[in-house]
């Protein structure tokens, strides 16, 4: 059985269930990720390397930079949610905002904002990173409306250049939320990622092809 638009997977477990083969594919990282998670991994107690394969999503950085020269939209996609960001909707003239992560700011004697606010992400693919790229940031920082910015990068930048950087977002300062600092200004690497790093923020809310082959 050959699904093009599988989504949540409906048919992927009727097809298993009847003792069929089968192979879906959608667009979409997330869904394919909770294909995995909720209908082969929990409800049909199959297991990834085993029973199934997730092809098209990086799980290395070669994989990743494998997606970056492919399609360079779903590399954004998908360093956005892995780090539990949303994505913007527009593909290119986003002023440097390829996605966010929201979470909640309480009400107290320092801070008069409440509700949800964002982190902006941005995420640089390419090899040549330059110290333009954080100044352009930071200029989201203060004109976007974002209280938090964090910027993604395929590779490490390097001693000279990582302390350059770093120096810099430090200038941006803190966010106090109820004693609790958070750096304005965060970069992670795609190795980071993998890792399991993610951005320090307040409580995050809602924390290309590919296909979920069987294998033989």
């Amino acid at each position: 059985m050959f699904d093009p638009f599988c989504g949540c997977a409906t048919t992927l477990e009727a097809a298993h269930k009847l003792g069929r083969q089968w192979i879906g594919i959608d667009i979409a990282i997330h869904a394919i990720k909770r294909v995995a998670k909720v209908r082969l991994q929990e409800r049909l107690r199959l297991a990834e390397g085993e029973h199934f394969t997730i092809e098209g999503v990086p799980h290395d950085v070669e994989g990743a930079r494998d997606l970056w020269s492919r399609d360079k939209y779903h590399f954004q996609k998908w360093a956005v949610e892995q780090v539990d960001g949303f994505v913007t909707t527009r593909q290119s003239g986003d002023g440097g905002v390829d996605g966010r992560i929201y979470f909640a700011m309480p009400e107290n004697d320092a801070n008069k904002r409440r509700g949800l606010e964002s982190m902006a992400i941005e995420v640089k693919g390419g090899k040549n990173v330059g110290i333009n790229v954080v100044r352009e940031l930071r200029g989201v920082l203060d004109n976007d409306g974002a209280l938090l910015v964090g910027l993604i990068v395929m590779d490490p930048l390097g001693e000279r250049k990582e302390r350059n950087f770093r120096e810099f977002m430090a200038d941006a300062g803190d966010l106090d939320v109820l004693g609790m600092k958070y750096a304005r200004m965060q970069i992670l690497t795609v190795e980071d990622i993998l890792e399991g790093k993610r951005f320090n923020t307040p409580g995050a809310v809602g924390r290309v092809d590919q296909s979920v082959l069987p294998l033989a």
